[in-house]
């Protein structure tokens, strides 16, 4: 593959196999560090500016601008500062006929808000299928799906330039849990202060926390902590750091608390993670 190509080609009818996804940090960095995927596509929904490189291509991001990079396709950043992405890794497949040209930058608009919701939807739903019980597969299922729709999309607006459709407005407790989720979301690796995030939300803390696990299935303390082992896996695979540094960038300082909870969450040890994903 060189790298000059602007467009990804994907088939019309497909079925996404999600490797990994989350809301990342990325670091203020050298643009020289560059990043290879193996046998993933990666798709990015971005919150900062940056200079990006897609290739030999110059992108200059702004928030909310999406990018799509093939596998085997290296990337480099230059940022002024620490920033977020949404990010998920998929497995590439072949084309096939009529393919669907989808572009390796694109700056959505109008569409921004729905397409920033559909892939945090798409990244819950990933985080639903670790293991094999009915309900996981199910959910890889329902992730794989609403990618492949999601990419379907994106081929529509692009080529027609037309807004997606949006959705009906949220009720006041649907606005309410969004903006603790992305409060909890941009905030994890900080100390969990349940009593200030349902004071900056206007309920009380009964309210929030019980309408939160209705909605998300499990605690404001859960969550969270599955925020800090996710992020501990994406540095597990991506880099080369200690465990220790990996523990205390990812919110569980403590290296014993850091190994018990990843062990209860993941199945396995940190160390035996960082195997793991060396030899994919």
């Amino acid at each position: 593959m060189g790298n000059s190509i602007n467009a990804l080609d994907w088939p019309q009818v497909a079925a996404p196999v999600l490797r990994n996804g989350g809301r990342f940090p990325m670091p203020e960095h050298d643009p020289g560090v560059e990043y290879v995927s193996g046998g993933t596509v990666a798709l990015h929904l971005y919150d900062y500016t940056a200079r990006l490189w897609l290739g030999d291509r110059l992108v200059r991001l702004q928030p909310g601008d999406f990018t799509l990079t093939p596998a085997q396709l290296p990337t480099r950043y230059a940022l002024d500062g620490t920033g977020y992405h949404l990010c998920v890794h998929f497995e590439t497949l072949p084309a096939g006929k009529s393919p669907l040209h989808l572009p390796l930058h694109w700056r959505p608009g109008p569409q921004g808000r729905w397409l920033n919701e559909r892939l945090q939807e798409i990244i819950h739903l990933h985080r639903l299928a670790e293991g094999d019980s009915p309900e996981a597969k199910l959910a890889r299922l329902a992730a794989s799906t609403a990618l492949q729709s999601l990419l379907l999309t994106v081929a529509v607006a692009v080529r027609s330039r037309a807004p997606a459709s949006a959705a009906q407005a949220a009720t006041r407790v649907d606005g309410v849990l969004e903006q603790v989720r992305r409060q909890l979301d941009e905030h994890y690796r900080e100390a969990l202060d349940v009593p200030a995030l349902a004071h900056r939300a206007g309920v009380s803390q009964n309210h929030l926390s019980r309408k939160f696990r209705a909605r998300h299935g499990m605690t404001l303390q859960r969550y969270v902590l599955n925020r800090r082992v996710e992020l501990a896996r994406h540095l597990l695979a991506a880099t080369r750091l200690p465990l220790k540094a990996v523990a205390i960038e990812a919110g569980l300082g403590n290296p014993q608390y850091f190994h018990r909870q990843f062990r209860a969450i993941v199945g396995h040890s940190p160390s035996v993670e960082r195997e793991l994903a060396m030899r994919t």
